[in-house]
């Protein structure tokens, strides 16, 4: 889908895995948004206006309704447009397997990771447990691609073709990776997932996922993601 008009306008924040998941949806489904880059030390009224939260992402639709949990945003562009069956919407069974994943990422996935990869802002948390933790998650994940994948470029969580699971889990996957980029790319027990991270960050449009914006100002003239090229 191709659509120059901008579908609502997206809070965001460059480096976060909720954001950035947002932002790969918006790639992979051909939406296109006004765009504030959110400097989170000094946020701007609008978004405290907004949202409750006030944490990033937040979506303000073309209709005027504010969504502040990326899950729901990725799940609002895709209702409109699913090129490549994502939401798995014809099949229950996947849809509960993109569920579980989800949930097991939110909730378990990124508590340990925050606590090893973040560990001086948990100094009573103990680093190796947490680092253990998250690896054996992973380990679960590097299990499926293993059973699922194909030999094409593309492996992934759940049968030959990416899923919103896909999409939603890579971002946090490259952070505990950014951790120690050495001892992941050669740990043999994460050798699938290794690959299957590799595709998101050798794509030609990680450099358009991850491109630099200024913070946002009120008054500022609008910014579009992606942007016009």
């Amino acid at each position: 889908m191709s659509n120059n008009l901008p579908n609502g306008t997206l809070y965001s924040f460059r480096r976060c895995p909720f954001a950035m998941r947002v932002r790969w949806t918006l790639l992979m489904t051909g939406f296109v948004v006004i765009y504030r880059e959110v400097e989170l030390k000094n946020k701007p009224v609008e978004l405290l206006e907004i949202s409750s939260k006030a944490t990033v992402p937040v979506l303000v639709t073309s209709e005027g309704k504010v969504i502040d949990e990326s899950i729901e945003i990725m799940h609002w562009f895709l209702s409109k447009n699913d090129p490549m069956n994502a939401l798995r919407s014809d099949n229950l069974s996947d849809e509960a397997i993109i569920k579980r994943l989800i949930v097991q990422n939110d909730y378990n996935f990124k508590y340990h990771l925050d606590r090893f990869k973040y560990a001086s802002r948990y100094p009573n948390e103990n680093y190796e447990y947490h680092k253990s933790e998250a690896r054996n998650i992973l380990i679960q994940w590097n299990s499926l691609i293993n059973k699922n994948s194909s030999q094409d470029k593309q492996s992934s969580l759940l049968g030959k073709s990416h899923s919103m699971a896909d999409w939603a889990l890579w971002p946090f996957v490259r952070q505990y990776r950014l951790a120690n980029p050495f001892e992941f790319d050669h740990d043999c027990e994460l050798s699938q997932i290794k690959h299957w991270i590799e595709y998101f960050l050798n794509h030609k449009l990680f450099k358009d996922l991850m491109l630099r914006y200024k913070p946002w100002r009120s008054g500022d003239s609008p910014s579009l993601f992606p942007a016009i090229k």
